[in-house]
């Protein structure tokens, strides 16, 4: 469990570019609201700050399950970042019936969604991420054939199926391929809400992985 609504534990600001250069914000200024969800906050003892948060763990292969909430107001404007910072972009773009790569479930500037599977603004949507790192060789590098891959579903619809990802196409390719990395979350100046964020590990073989379909869909995902 990365959160149940009653602590901070699991999670850290996270270093990013101009954001936190230094790596020097120690505090977590993000809200604890309504008795189980996070929420974005903008500054610090009466200042101005944006601040991401990142999980103090970092993870290989996994399946990530979590819910958001856009504001009633405004497009809503986050993100989900997995693997070394691919971003599963949030934002409000219900209205449109095909989206870009700059919508609701598009992997940011990477792939568009197969559909538009956005809830209204102020609902509560799901998320049901399975993730497979990139394969690194001996030599410090990805293996030819050994691309990280992801599956994606928004409110239990299909959007990306077995993704093949593409470093060169990253926005932020300065950031290497890596076995492991933290799960981000991005502020990007909406009061977006998160809760019911956990992970599964991936066992090493496949045959021995937790039989996701006989769980409940409240607590954990359907990636068949």
């Amino acid at each position: 469990m990365l959160f149940d609504g009653s602590n901070f534990d699991a999670w850290k600001p996270f270093s990013f570019q101009w954001i936190n250069p230094n790596d020097d914000q120690k505090e977590i200024q993000w809200k604890l609201v309504d008795g189980e969800a996070m929420q974005i906050a903008f500054e610090v003892e009466g200042k101005r700050r944006k601040q991401f948060l990142c999980t103090k763990e970092k993870f290989g292969d996994y399946r990530l399950h979590l819910e958001f909430q856009l504001p009633k107001e405004g497009d809503g404007n986050s993100g989900v970042f997995f693997g070394p910072l691919y971003e599963l972009q949030l934002l409000n773009r219900l209205e449109k019936e095909s989206p870009g790569l700059g919508d609701c479930g598009a992997i940011y500037q990477i792939r568009i969604p197969d559909v538009n599977a956005a809830l209204p603004r102020g609902e509560w949507q799901t998320i049901d991420l399975e993730y497979q790192a990139a394969q690194i060789g001996a030599n410090g590098f990805m293996t030819e054939k050994g691309a990280a891959r992801v599956t994606v579903r928004l409110n239990g619809t299909l959007i990306h199926d077995d993704f093949k990802l593409a470093l060169r196409r990253n926005k932020y390719a300065a950031f290497p391929e890596e076995p492991l990395s933290p799960i981000v979350l991005q502020e990007h100046g909406s009061p977006v809400k998160f809760r019911n964020i956990w992970i599964v590990n991936q066992s090493p073989s496949k045959e021995a992985a937790p039989n996701m379909s006989t769980l409940s869909t409240s607590e954990e995902p359907l990636l068949k």
